[in-house]
């Protein structure tokens, strides 16, 4: 039998040869601990020591490094300012010459009018002012060319907004070397059919009332409906477009709007001029359609369409009649099971039973009773 000791702790029996070992394998546990942790420590040691000597070694590369940045940086700082002392110098070198040349240049042009003779200097004069002529007249010719082209710009300038804006018009330029205005607008309908001409007419130049008549005398040769003046200058009175003999007066910003409620007008009015010509010949053809058995067949068919359609609602009224009556007995028999089921379980129960108000007697009825 082998020897036991009690726990002081909880009493029970242990056996001594147990309690050394455990003892034994405590020491030996704490004793491997111990070595362990003490080689971990020399290893970290040893690791941070390798770390710290390199990071030092490194800071002297660096150190180094930025001495042999820091003398190449000088070296290169003294070889601009050399650089620009020698630029400075060649061009004090440089201004110095060229002054010499010019008060070479001046002595001499002085020496050599001085020379001439007094019909040179006058030959001299006239090829001046002979050049200078020139020079206005070749000026001249430009602005003029170039107020023609700015003006043949803007002709292309409206135009191409006339065209994206009336895709169903027909715009086109007046040719050049033609009598007439810039822009001919023949406007049209969706079916192509043409309503009318709208004459369109640019001018970049100060306003004067001569233009209105020889307009008006263009839109007559061309058939216009409408004859349009767009002009940089206008008359004050005259804010956005306005009438003036006979011609509709404005300026480049309202040009499209105005165009949509010329178009628009002139759209109107010849759908008035249709209507009123073929007023008589519609009327006799509506008569005739009424009149015709077409007209009967195609009523007829569209009453008997609707009549269709209200037997077949009263066929579907019918028949959810019938669903609605069946599915209420189907609820009613469902609530009347249920309410026997409760009351079944009420007198099982008692107050016990949770009460449920859908198939409780309303207040009252019990005293009633």
């Amino acid at each position: 039998m082998s020897a036991t000791i009690t726990c002081t702790h909880c009493g029970a029996q242990i056996e001594i040869t147990k309690a050394l070992l455990h003892e034994v394998e405590d020491q030996v546990k704490d004793r491997v601990w111990e070595e362990a942790t003490k080689a971990a420590r020399e290893k970290a040691t040893a690791d941070i020591s390798v770390a710290m000597k390199d990071r030092e070694n490194q800071v002297a590369e660096l150190r180094e490094q930025n001495k042999s940045l820091t003398g190449q940086l000088l070296d290169l700082n003294k070889s601009i300012r050399d650089l620009k002392s020698q630029d400075e110098k060649r061009s004090l070198e440089y201004e110095k010459r060229l002054n010499e040349a010019i008060d070479r240049n001046r002595e001499e042009l002085a020496k050599t009018f001085g020379e001439k003779s007094q019909m040179e200097v006058l030959e001299l004069k006239k090829q001046l002012e002979d050049t200078k002529k020139a020079l206005d007249d070749a000026k001249n010719k430009l602005a003029q060319k170039s107020q023609q082209l700015q003006g043949e710009v803007l002709e292309l300038n409206i135009e191409e907004k006339l065209k994206s804006a009336f895709l169903y018009d027909d715009i086109a330029p007046v040719g050049k070397g033609t009598q007439g205005a810039d822009i001919i607008q023949t406007v049209k309908n969706q079916a192509g059919k043409a309503a009318g001409i709208i004459l369109w007419e640019t001018k970049r130049a100060k306003w004067t009332p001569s233009w209105l008549p020889k307009l008006r005398e263009d839109g007559r040769n061309a058939g216009a409906t409408i004859v349009v003046l767009i002009s940089e200058s206008v008359p004050e009175d005259i804010g956005t477009f306005a009438m003036r003999e006979g011609v509709v007066v404005t300026t480049y910003p309202f040009i499209l709007p105005l165009a949509e409620l010329l178009r628009r007008a002139v759209m109107q009015v010849a759908q008035a001029r249709s209507v009123a010509a073929n007023k008589d010949e519609k009327l006799e053809f509506l008569y005739q359609y009424l009149s015709s058995d077409t007209f009967r067949h195609r009523f007829e068919a569209y009453a008997e369409t609707i009549k269709g359609m209200e037997e077949d609602l009263a066929t579907e009224r019918r028949s959810m009649e019938r669903l609605w009556k069946k599915r209420e007995m189907q609820i009613r028999r469902s609530l009347d099971n249920m309410a026997k089921m409760y009351g079944e379980l009420q007198g099982i129960m008692g107050p016990a039973l949770p009460e449920i108000r859908v198939f409780s007697l309303p207040e009252g009825s019990e005293d009633s009773s």
